[in-house]
């Protein structure tokens, strides 16, 4: 998802970083709903159902790996982590395909028929096949899962830098410029940010009950079933739809000024007098100066914009590699648990249905920090600056991991271990022979873990971790956003999504390399270590970085944005 405003829209900085006077559910919120364009509720809808699709199918897969293809938790976690590496790396080439070729109707509704594809062959993996040879069932199982999540996450990563600027532009477009044309627009943000929320928060509840109560293909057929009408519901609105044609990709600008600043700067360095400029603003040359003998001064100052912001999120990785394992590594910790609360009319709780804890304390959670904690803290002479919140958001990510820690710790303590002793008797045969009527006798062993300790035991963990989210993820993509130029958002918007597919891509790498070799409870101990070094990363990395066009930009209040809310939960 990006920001409402496109790569060519060239105007509206402020709109990114301002907060309505009022909040949404006022007088004036209701108001402003009545003023939406009417292409605005197809594509709220259309979210909705897009999101309760994918959180359903995502809450259940670690348990659909481990459970019905029969993967270790090792190989599931891999598995997984490719899979939502994969999503959050293509919203690049959905960007691409829409500023370049498409443009962003065509764009959404050709990936979302590749998505709802991907939704349907995960239902019809999940069919326990008729063949008696169990391995050519699991390997047509195993083939049809690795297509199905390809489709998946070609088909979610290409709408996700698509859809919200998709909604954008129909308010940006259809409605005369004013004070009740920004309303709208904040309203819509917040409105589709509510939207993506609920549908995460229950397609995390109903599609683990579904999986449980009836079988992993029906759980994977409602969200397959919810992206085809997410799609019927988009299409419907074609004829009211602001759709801006395609005008072309800065990317390849990107490509080409770093390349031309290259050549230039290699061939020309003893006799080219290029602007001098440092990131500090100082008087030593900047290596992109170059690319100006072949391109305007504004792309270049741009393109160094950008680098700067690369610069700032490379410690990002790390957080979101921590983040992702509460899709994973605890839902396999929940499995360990308990689910019965007596107290609460003896409800089960799945293990898969703890994730529903997120999007849930995400919607009390931000409201919270932005209104109540960060006003009380500035009031009492602690200016949470914007480095600041970000290492606070590491340093919290990595205490949530030592807390799962030390429940894995208590839950490793309470399972108790037998052993099965074998018989083994000789009786002599003797004539004549008689026949007695023994009846049967079963007895049944297994090596299911007792399960004393309540999953609620891991509600500490997700406040702690929806804690940092909130902090991290808000202030990071806003403070990303205020650096940024005003054509880039979008790109800033990939750039932060692309974090995220390296943090899974470092989740893969370490749980690849350490294996079954640590236990459960020293890997979190392992990746809180990972935070830390991420916290500590991140604090070398502000102490290196200035905001050459705004030195004082840590110094302003960094407030929450509704644009910025409705891109948490992508």
């Amino acid at each position: 998802m990006v920001s409402a405003i496109s790569p060519h829209a060239g105007t509206h900085r402020e709109a990114l970083l301002d907060i309505p006077e009022e909040p949404p559910h006022s007088s004036s919120a209701l108001e402003g709903l009545s003023l939406f364009p009417p292409s605005i509720k197809f594509i709220f809808w259309n979210e909705f159902c897009e999101r309760f699709s994918f959180h359903g199918l995502k809450a259940i897969l670690p348990l659909f790996l481990s459970e019905h293809l029969g993967l270790s938790q090792v190989r599931a976690t891999e598995m997984f982590h490719l899979f939502t590496m994969s999503c959050y790396a293509t919203p690049m080439l959905g960007a691409v395909i829409s500023d370049t070729f498409l443009g962003k109707y065509r764009t959404i509704l050709y990936l979302s028929l590749l998505y709802a594809m991907g939704n349907c062959v995960m239902s019809m993996a999940a069919i326990p096949g008729p063949d008696p040879e169990a391995h050519k069932a699991l390997n047509y199982s195993m083939w049809s899962t690795v297509m199905g999540l390809l489709f998946i996450a070609v088909g979610t990563g290409g709408i996700k830098p698509c859809v919200s600027a998709f909604g954008g532009d129909q308010i940006e477009f259809s409605m005369p410029d004013g004070q009740t044309k920004e309303r709208v627009r904040r309203i819509f943000f917040s409105a589709f940010f509510f939207a993506i929320n609920v549908g995460a928060f229950l397609s995390m509840i109903f599609t683990p009950l579904l999986r449980a109560n009836l079988s992993y293909a029906v759980a994977f057929g409602i969200p397959a079933l919810l992206m085809g009408l997410s799609i019927i519901i988009f299409w419907s609105g074609r004829g009211v739809y602001v759709d801006r044609r395609a005008v072309g990709s800065f990317y390849s600008s990107f490509i080409k000024i770093i390349i031309s600043a290259v050549r230039l700067r290699k061939k020309e360095s003893g006799y080219v007098n290029y602007e001098q400029v440092n990131c500090r603003g100082g008087s030593s040359s900047h290596w992109l100066d170059a690319a100006k003998l072949s391109y305007g001064a504004q792309e270049v100052e741009d393109v160094k914009a950008i680098i700067r912001v690369i610069v700032f999120l490379l410690p990002a990785p790390l957080f979101w590699c921590l983040y992702g394992q509460k899709a994973s590594a605890w839902v396999f910790q929940a499995k360990q648990m308990n689910g019965h609360v007596s107290w609460l009319g003896n409800i089960v709780i799945r293990p898969d249905q703890m994730q529903a804890l997120d999007p849930l304390l995400v919607l009390v959670f931000v409201p919270l920090f932005d209104q109540v904690m960060y006003p009380f803290l500035e009031k009492h002479g602690v200016a949470m600056k914007a480095i600041k919140r970000l290492i606070l958001g590491m340093l919290l990510a990595s205490v949530a991991f030592f807390t799962s820690g030390l429940l894995q710790l208590a839950i490793d303590k309470r399972i108790t271990t037998g052993s099965i002793t074998s018989y083994n008797n000789t009786f002599s045969d003797s004539k004549p022979e008689n026949k007695y009527h023994m009846g049967l006798f079963d007895t049944a062993y297994t090596n299911e873990k007792e399960k004393q300790i309540s999953i609620l035991w891991q509600v500490p963990q997700y406040v702690i971790l929806t804690a940092a989210e909130v902090i991290f993820m808000v202030t990071g993509l806003e403070f990303s956003y205020s650096q940024a130029p005003v054509s880039m958002k979008s790109v800033v918007q990939a750039i932060w999504f692309l974090t995220s597919a390296e943090g899974d891509l470092i989740t893969i790498l370490v749980v690849g390399i350490i294996g079954n070799q640590l236990s459960t409870a020293k890997r979190s101990f392992l990746f809180a270590g990972v935070g830390i070094i991420g916290m500590v990363f991140m604090i070398w990395v502000s102490a290196c970085f200035t905001d050459a066009d705004n030195p004082n930009v840590e110094e302003d209040s960094m407030t929450v944005s509704t644009e910025v809310q409705s891109s948490m939960m992508e």
